[in-house]
């Protein structure tokens, strides 16, 4: 019997442009392959069904990529499926994931009444230079006008995702673009997601900084960012819950409280990464090959660990000790912390690392749970690489 939420994870790999700090499992220059992407997920849902049965699902994802490119004819049918295949609760969670330039009214009213309830759009930046440095092709005014037209639509519960550290960016600059969108159609979003500019390896962008041509922003100066938005976030009413996220009037997302949960989810689409039953698996990245493994399929299982898509490229069954890292890793995220009592023997392997942060300011016991402090946070990476060398020494 399974008494924790089930998450659904759906990856749609189209968007217009992409952006040089992005390595997400999206392409430009394919939404030829749209109808035949869906046709290859409505098989793949379906395809889960008998695994999926007896549990309910309590929260649907769709990322990508740039869902809002997607029809609300798609969209109808995806989530249509979804309800006549599987269990979805009175009360689900249903995200979809939006971009300002292809955010429109129509489509909007139609993803509504679909069912989508939430809608997370990614805005980045409202500084013209900003925005250009990261390839993104809307501006300030399309992003403040689409976010009224998302509550012209009846959306109730929007996030919006931002990010700091660019080189270059000033406290000024970054002040400027989180008081603009706290004031957007008189109160702002519902949940706020700010991000610190990564660089990640194989992107346009980290062969930039590798040629010398972008020149990283100094950690000192993005930790002070972070610790002006946190309390400039909490003084506008909202609640910090996770190193990155904030949201008002408890709209937390449920969805990736179950990632940060180490709780179980499913997941379909091009590059997308599961977690069902002990074992962490990942669907083949190839939008191409993903519809290829799927047309006209109707095997139940691919025979790797008994998973029941043949889009499914690999996966592992995951051990205690992992299971325990993995679980660490995540939670210490969350603000929440973790319930020390709750963790299996395996804990007793790591436990040392933990004890060092608390002996180092970086974490705290509080009547049974272990969190890390606002130091911890600013760190973290410190503590999770040495959870890490743990198990690869």
């Amino acid at each position: 019997m399974h008494d924790t939420p089930l998450g659904l994870y759906i990856h749609v790999p189209f968007c217009t442009v992409k952006c040089s700090y992005c390595d997400f499992n999206s392409f430009a220059g394919i939404d030829d392959m749209q109808t035949e992407w869906e046709a290859a997920a409505l098989t793949e849902l379906s395809l889960w069904t008998p695994r999926l049965q007896g549990r309910e699902i309590s929260t649907v994802f769709i990322g990508g990529g740039t869902p809002s490119l997607l029809t609300g004819e798609s969209i109808e049918r995806i989530l249509d499926t979804i309800r006549s295949n599987f269990s979805l609760s009175a009360d689900a969670e249903i995200t979809l994931e939006a971009n300002p330039e292809s955010v429109q009214p129509d489509r909007l009213q139609m993803y509504r009444a679909a069912g989508v309830n939430r809608i997370s759009m990614g805005v980045q930046s409202l500084d013209s230079e900003e925005l250009f440095f990261l390839d993104r092709i809307h501006s300030a005014d399309r992003a403040e006008s689409a976010f009224t037209e998302i509550r012209s639509a009846r959306f109730d519960n929007v996030n919006l995702d931002l990010i700091y550290g660019l080189p270059g960016q000033s406290l000024a600059t970054w002040q400027s673009t989180l008081e603009r969108v706290l004031k957007w159609s008189g109160d702002g979003p519902d949940h706020i997601s700010c991000y610190a500019l990564t660089v990640e390896e194989g992107t346009p962008l980290a062969a930039r900084v590798a040629a010398g041509r972008v020149v990283e922003a100094n950690p000192d100066h993005v930790a002070e960012i972070a610790d002006w938005t946190a309390e400039r976030l909490v003084q506008a009413g909202f609640e910090q819950y996770e190193t990155s996220n904030y949201a008002r009037n408890g709209l937390s997302c449920r969805h990736n409280l179950i990632y940060w949960r180490n709780q179980e989810y499913a997941a379909i689409g091009p590059g997308a990464h599961g977690f069902i039953d002990g074992v962490r698996f990942h669907v083949v990245r190839s939008p191409k090959a993903y519809i290829d493994r799927l047309r006209g399929a109707h095997s139940t299982s691919n025979e790797v660990e008994g998973l029941p898509s043949p889009a499914i490229a690999g996966a592992e069954r995951v051990g205690d000790l992992e299971n325990v890292i993995d679980t660490l890793t995540s939670g210490l995220r969350l603000m929440e912390g973790i319930d020390e009592t709750s963790l299996p023997a395996a804990y007793q392997l790591v436990r040392p690392v933990l004890d060092w942060a608390v002996d180092n300011a970086l974490a705290q016991r509080q009547e049974g749970r272990i969190l890390l402090t606002r130091r911890g946070h600013a760190v973290a990476n410190e503590v999770f690489v040495r959870l890490l060398e743990t198990v690869n020494p």
